[in-house]
């Protein structure tokens, strides 16, 4: 189970990580039977590695596997039955069905509550995944107001100078972002940035991360210049972390694609996108969004 988290968040090997994730499932279920938490485990993490490779159906079917087992071994209020509540609604999110991402979000709050108290991570974190949902709704008040509850318990929590907390800033940077309060959002992905250069060092993905957001901005403000130049430092750690091939490495690539399409620079254009098509073809598969978005670019 550990070798399969390493290729999925390491190393972006999906096809892999399955491999691993099903031989595990396999085996706890010869061992601990078919109700036990160890097999629902097993289908959550299977469920996760077909939602990063885009395959949401097949997500769906190992969470509410996950779910039902989960429900019957430890009943209903439970830290692991709000855990995929979450996972599924992250795949419905990732599919647009907000309402219904937002009925398992909210079913995953109350478990917490209850389990946990009103001043958990636990909590925190639901309040972040309802806020995300209104934010793609465009509901940005709403959001903010989530995004707002989360904060106040992580830095009760945990203090303000953690990672945890800047991820939370982060997220309402993005809420500012997407109305077009481009210097809100600067200010605050450029506090971020300096949390995690501290917390994680330089060379971290979440660094890289930051650097990408600030490029949106400037992206955003038409600045395409300095856009290139946060999106190329975010693609050179990237690189150096992750590897070459990493789902992560192509985001950087399209990106400076979608610039370089800006600038109506064509052949610049179409080398980032064509390396971006690559990554996310031998990762993701052809039917992905992301690979058919770079394809498209690569054939300008």
């Amino acid at each position: 189970m550990g070798i399969g988290q390493i290729y999925v968040l390491r190393q972006g090997q999906y096809e892999r990580a399955l491999e691993y994730y099903q031989k595990a499932l396999e085996i706890t279920i010869k061992v601990s039977g078919q109700d036990s938490p160890d097999v629902a485990s097993s289908y959550s993490n299977i469920g996760v590695v077909y939602r990063m490779k885009g395959d949401l159906q097949n997500a769906l079917v190992q969470h509410q596997k996950a779910l039902e087992i989960q429900a019957r071994v430890f009943g209903s209020d439970h830290p692991d039955v709000a855990a995929s509540s979450t996972n599924i609604g992250n795949v419905y999110n990732f599919q647009g069905q907000h309402e219904r991402a937002l009925e398992y979000y909210q079913k995953a709050l109350q478990i917490n509550i209850k389990v946990s108290g009103q001043d958990s991570l636990d909590v925190a974190a639901s309040y972040n995944n309802i806020g995300s949902v209104y934010n793609d709704q465009g509901k940005y008040e709403e959001s903010l107001e989530y995004y707002q509850k989360n904060l106040d318990i992580n830095i009760r929590v945990v203090g303000g100078d953690h990672l945890d907390v800047a991820k939370t800033r982060e997220n309402m940077a993005h809420n500012y972002l997407k109305q077009g309060h481009y210097d809100q959002a600067l200010e605050i992905y450029k506090s971020v940035l300096e949390t995690k250069i501290r917390v994680c060092g330089h060379d971290h993905p979440d660094v890289a991360d930051s650097f990408n957001n600030i490029g949106a901005v400037y992206a955003g403000k038409g600045d395409v210049e300095n856009a290139l130049v946060q999106y190329q430092k975010a693609l050179e750690i990237q690189t150096r972390v992750l590897g070459s091939e990493h789902p992560d490495v192509a985001i950087s690539y399209q990106n400076l694609a979608a610039v370089y399409q800006r600038q109506g620079n064509h052949v610049q254009t179409k080398e980032m996108a064509t390396k971006a098509y690559h990554i996310f073809l031998k990762v993701l598969g052809p039917d992905h969004p992301y690979t058919q978005m770079s394809s498209k670019l690569s054939r300008i």
